[in-house]
Order: C-alpha cells, then structure tokens, then sequence
C-alpha cells in the first residue's frame, strides 16, 4: 500500500501542472448558468449585478480580499470541503467506509484518498484540490 501511495504521489506530482485549463475572463461569465429564482421581481437585476460584481473581481485585483492567501489551512478544513462533494459523486457509505483518510500537502494541491482494511482488495477514492483557489483539479475512485 505504501508503495502504492508513493507512486500516486509521484503521478500527481506530474500530472497536475499541466491540468490547469485556460479560459479568457469574457468566456467564464458568458458560459455559466445562472441559478436564481426566475419567478423573482428582481431576476433580471440580480443576474445583471451578479455579472458586474465577477467582472469587477476579475478586473480589479484589488477588490478581491481572498487573492492569493491561503483557503485551506488544514486537514480539516480540507475534509469538510471535500466529503461533500465526495458524497454526491460516489455517496456517503461508499467514502465513509474508506476512513481513515490519507491527506498530504503537495505543494499547491492538498491530496486525499481513502483506505482500505488490510487484506481487502479493491479501489478507493482520490481527489485533489488547490489549497489557495479551493479548485477540484481532480478526481476519481479506483476499482
């Protein structure tokens, strides 16, 4: 198993930085979807604030407080990011008989996967997300 991990690390390691797909400004905000109550008063002057507040974020580097620091300072903080997501992609009895979790900080990318009890064959889930941005830059389970 810990040769295992070993070499999904060093995979990781490999892989991850050429995984960061480029995206102008303009084509994130015309490509996303909007979810807000259609029925509201104030449906087309919320979704027009909204698109001014992303471009302004965007544009203004200034205006976004969170830029650059540190999102996900701990295993914790990391658990309760990524068990949710977790749960709706593979359910929660699936991830929570894969405890204890195996997390390390690779860099930039905070790496959790599951185990399995000794003598048990078959895969476990990975998933790894930017510690700055909270970005899922991947994620999987083996079989």
């Amino acid at each position: 198993m810990r040769h295992s991990i070993s070499i999904l690390i060093l995979l990781l390691l490999i892989i991850l930085p050429g995984c960061k797909k480029v995206q102008s400004k303009h084509e994130s905000i015309s490509n996303t979807e909007v979810i807000i109550d259609s029925t509201s008063n104030n449906y087309r002057r919320y979704q027009v604030e909204a698109i001014h507040i992303i471009e302004e974020y965007l544009s203004d580097s200034t205006k976004n407080l969170l830029k650059g620091k540190v999102l996900i300072q701990n295993k914790e903080q990391l658990t309760h990011i990524a068990e949710p997501i977790l749960f709706n992609i593979y359910g929660e009895k699936k991830i929570t008989h894969e405890k204890p979790y195996n997390i390390f900080l690779i860099g930039e990318y905070w790496i959790m996967f599951g185990s399995l009890p000794d003598g048990m064959k078959g895969g476990t889930f990975n998933i790894a997300i930017n510690k700055r941005t909270c970005e899922v830059v991947g994620i999987s389970h083996g079989k």
